[in-house]
């Protein structure tokens, strides 16, 4: 069919106007819109609605696939629809859509699906009162899902990842009211959210690389990262994928998933969610083939993964958790197959694996409702009273066997191939060796567990339960029966899809056909042989050590005891010491250290209420009592003094005024009046003659000699 990572088929892709392929997500999402805002009696009567979208989006992934025959590349897009959302500094951020064969193939898958689900649901979960609600999150779901596929970024894809992850956890925990869904959800989102991490880191890295979350510049740019960034991305992107396809070691959530609804099981756990981690493992190959030691890792992984969940499955008695740990296995094929290379080949068997694990998550919804268990042991002889539930059923069984000509056959046939030309090419045998000793339990466990219900006469059915076996009612069947075509005849297809996705693909040779004929008929044989057995049929006690392997079996292989012992109760160990670390040391120092601060602050307080305060009033005291004694003195002494010497100042002026004007004035005045007078006398004294003037003379001068000599006299 094809060879690993052989991208030899280039067909040239010519850019088309399919913007209404865009419109796939959209009607889903708009029947979850319309149901989530409605009251639940209401929501429950128009359940039809998300149907009525998902069966236009089908239409759209067909019309799209019609479009673009015969295809193209993966990862080179017939249109796409960019937007920018802002900048982050002066990188535009931009989220897309992208049209290309690998996303219309999922549309696909996951729309027929999906459609199959919603119908089957309408009879399955009639009688509950959230039937509304489940309709709803599941609509929510296949939106988010559809927008993935179409996703042209990681962004993007980050985002409806998220979403899906949040609807597993809703589904799961549907009938949270008992405690098994409700604890089973909260693993399961908690698990899921770890890988998830890595999903975050990547997203980080990549954009430190590459400026921009688009996939085209993310090829781009990838070839020059250095080592320890291209490492950061693709174990992030790996580590991310572990976790939402249930790889080992954190595959733990997965069967305890299944006490949710079988629709939600049938849809999320076994045919589209859980495989959303290959499929952005296999968008994101340009860039993880670019490191030898990340394709390795995803081949182990894939390897350890797909053995540890087919030995599981081989000792489960609950026909959901067979199914679940077929789906861990399952996934490990894909994984081990993208570690090796070979996209396509991992991309053929997911389809193939969706369409035939669906069917048998969804048949075996009808049989535990027929029968009121889960249990095989309370099962059997369902052939004749099941006839198309058991047809329907032995066809996906038998593809997930790997039974030729039917659609496993052709996908787990490449995948032997695949790991045989490995170890052809570089003599590492173990990864043919692993996978070959997958389908041999593969075949034993589908043979056992298809034995068990339709042929076993179910002796261990429990007294008193007169329960009426009965088919399943049309609306369970007709999905059912759908989806056993594409199950039985999409092998077929593989000419037709090789030519899709742009690889050389051909019939499976001779030899294939032989070693994989040869794995199943041994398989199925020693399945047979176990199922005759009374060891397997429960008519019998089986030995101490049988029944130790078998109950190791039916626990996992013990993997939850492993994670909670080796990680969860040293987490919470640490953490609790941690927190005692944190209460008693680092509080215990925050604390005191507030303490000697608050009394710190208290002695302060006092030293400035006290002390500080103290010396500050009382030389405030003084200074108002000197300011009242200046003020004082002031008043009472220098006003008294100053008003005083105003006072006697004032009286001086105004006695000098008197003097003034009285005395000196009233002299001067009195001077210049007797001069006056004087002179006016003195005047009529000159008359002009000479001898006038003598007489005058004599006269002053004996006046003059009378005044001398009264004087001396007197001072004598």
């Amino acid at each position: 069919m094809a060879a690993p990572d052989t991208h030899s088929a280039t067909v040239a892709v010519q850019q088309m106007n399919l913007w209404w392929v865009m419109l796939a997500p959209v009607f889903p999402l708009l029947g979850f819109i319309a149901l989530a805002l409605l009251p639940r009696a209401l929501r429950n009567k128009l359940r039809y609605i998300p149907i009525a979208g998902l069966a236009i989006s089908f239409l759209i992934a067909v019309a799209a696939a019609i479009a673009i025959w015969p295809g193209g590349e993966i990862n080179a897009p017939f249109y796409q629809l960019s937007w920018t959302l802002g900048h982050v500094g002066t990188i535009p951020l931009t989220l897309s859509l992208a049209v290309d064969s690998l996303a219309v193939l999922m549309l696909l898958m996951v729309s027929l699906v999906g459609l199959c689900v919603q119908v089957y649901s309408l009879r399955y979960m009639k009688d509950d009162q959230r039937i509304g609600w489940f309709f709803t999150v599941k609509s929510l779901f296949l939106a988010a899902m559809l927008t993935f596929v179409l996703s042209g970024g990681l962004l993007l894809q980050f985002a409806m990842w998220e979403i899906m992850g949040l609807c597993s956890y809703l589904l799961i925990g549907f009938w949270y009211r008992n405690s098994a869904p409700r604890k089973a959800s909260q693993k399961a989102f908690l698990v899921t959210r770890a890988g998830d991490v890595g999903f975050f880191i990547a997203l980080s890295a990549v954009f430190v690389g590459a400026h921009s979350f688009e996939f085209a510049d993310i090829f781009a740019a990838a070839p020059d990262w250095s080592p320890f960034l291209l490492g950061v991305v693709v174990f992030g992107l790996i580590w991310a994928a572990i976790g939402k396809s249930a790889q080992f070691p954190l595959s733990a959530w997965l069967p305890d998933a299944m006490a949710g609804p079988t629709p939600g099981s049938a849809l999320i756990h076994a045919a589209t969610m859980v495989v959303a981690g290959v499929f952005m493992l296999v968008r994101m190959m340009p860039v993880i083939e670019l490191s030898t030691l990340a394709m390795n890792v995803i081949l182990a992984v894939g390897v350890i993964t797909a053995l540890y969940g087919a030995l599981s499955a081989c000792f489960q008695d609950d026909l959901k958790r067979v199914l679940a740990f077929s789906t861990i296995s399952q996934l490990g094929f894909l994984f081990a197959v993208i570690g090796a290379g070979a996209t396509f080949v991992a991309v053929f068997h997911l389809t193939t694996h969706a369409f035939f694990k669906a069917l048998l998550f969804l048949a075996a919804g009808i049989i535990i409702h027929a029968s009121g268990h889960q249990n095989m042991n309370c099962m059997g002889g369902l052939r004749k009273k099941m006839p198309v539930t058991f047809i329907v059923f032995t066809i996906g069984a038998f593809a997930l066997a790997g039974l030729m000509p039917l659609s496993g056959f052709f996908s787990k046939d490449e995948i032997f191939k695949t790991m045989l030309d490995i170890g052809t090419s570089t003599g590492n045998w173990l990864p043919f060796v692993g996978v070959i000793a997958v389908g041999l339990m593969t075949a034993f466990y589908v043979t056992k567990t298809w034995c068990r219900v339709f042929f076993d006469k179910g002796g261990n059915v429990p007294t008193g339960d007169t329960r009426k076996l009965h088919e399943g009612h049309p609306l369970e069947l007709a999905p059912v029966v759908a989806l056993a075509v594409p199950a039985a005849l999409a092998g077929l297809a593989v000419l037709p899809l090789g030519t899709f996705l742009a690889y050389h693909a051909h019939w499976p040779p001779l030899y294939m056909i032989a070693i994989s004929t040869s794995v199943f008929l041994l398989g199925a044989a020693t399945g047979y042989y176990a199922y005759r057995r009374a060891g397997f049929t429960g008519q019998r006690e089986p030995s101490k050590n049988r029944a130790f392997v078998k109950s190791a079996g039916e626990q996992g292989f013990y993997l939850n005891t492993y994670l909670d012992y080796g990680i969860i109760k040293p987490y919470f160990f640490i953490s609790t010491a941690l927190w005692q670390l944190d209460v008693k040391v680092i509080d215990g120092a925050v604390n005191g250290s507030t303490w000697l601060y608050k009394w710190f602050s208290a002695a302060i307080s006092w030293l400035d209420a006290n002390v500080i305060d103290g010396i500050v009033n009382g030389i405030a005291w003084l200074y108002r009592f000197e300011a009242h004694l200046i003020k004082w003195f002031d008043d009472r002494i220098i006003d008294g003094i100053v008003n005083a010497i105003t006072a006697v100042y004032v009286l001086l002026t105004r006695l000098s005024r008197i003097f003034d004007v009285r005395a000196i004035d009233g002299a001067v005045n009195g001077l210049g009046h007797l001069s006056v007078i004087i002179g006016g006398r003195l005047r009529t004294v000159q008359s002009g003659e000479v001898t006038w003037y003598q007489r005058l003379i004599v006269g002053a001068g004996i006046v003059i000699v009378g005044i001398f000599v009264v004087v001396y006299v007197a001072l004598v």
